[in-house]
C-alpha cells in the first residue's frame, strides 16, 4: 500500500528553530548565575568562615581532641583551599584524600555534625546566602563517609 504524500504542517519548519532557541536560552540562564565560588564571596570570605569555624572547633570541648597537635594555620589553609576547589574556584587543593587525612582520627558522627554546624554558623556570620550555603554543604555531604569512622 502506498501512502499519499502529505505536506508538512507549516509549524514543522519552525519547531527545530524553537528547540534551538529554547536550549540556548536555558544554557544562557545557567551561565548567568555566578559560580558557587562567587556566591560564597570568593577566597576572602571562604578563608574567613573556614578559619573561624576551625578555630572554634579547636577550642570546643566536643571537637577539640581531633585538633590536638595539629598546626591550625596549615589546616585552615588546607580546608579553605579544599572548599574553594569544591566550589569551583581558582584554588588548588593539594592535600590528602578525605579518607587518608582523617582515617587515624576516629572522628565520630557527633563531632562531624558539630563542625558542620560551626561552619554553617560562620557562613551565616559572613552573610553567605542560604542557597550558596546549602549548595556547598550538599557538595560536601558525600565526604562524610570518608571522614566519620565511628
Amino acid at each position: 500500500m502506498v501512502l499519499p504524500r502529505t505536506r508538512p504542517h507549516p509549524c514543522a519548519a519552525i519547531l527545530p528553530i524553537l528547540m534551538v532557541l529554547l536550549i540556548t536560552a536555558c544554557a544562557h540562564r545557567a551561565h548567568d548565575q555566578p559560580a558557587l565560588y562567587q556566591q560564597l564571596g570568593g577566597t576572602t570570605t571562604i578563608d574567613t568562615f573556614t578559619h573561624k569555624a576551625v578555630a572554634r572547633a579547636a577550642q570546643d570541648p566536643r571537637t577539640r581532641r581531633t585538633f590536638e597537635g595539629v598546626r591550625l594555620s596549615y589546616l585552615q589553609q588546607s580546608i579553605s583551599a579544599h572548599l574553594c576547589t569544591v566550589a569551583e574556584g581558582p584554588c588548588v587543593y593539594e592535600g590528602e584524600t578525605m579518607r587518608n587525612a582523617h582515617g587515624d582520627l576516629a572522628i565520630t558522627g557527633a563531632e562531624f555534625d558539630v563542625l558542620v554546624q560551626m561552619l554553617r554558623e560562620e557562613m551565616d556570620a559572613a552573610n553567605v546566602s542560604t542557597a550558596a550555603k546549602n549548595e556547598l554543604l550538599r557538595r560536601l555531604a558525600p565526604m562524610r563517609r570518608d571522614i566519620v569512622v565511628r
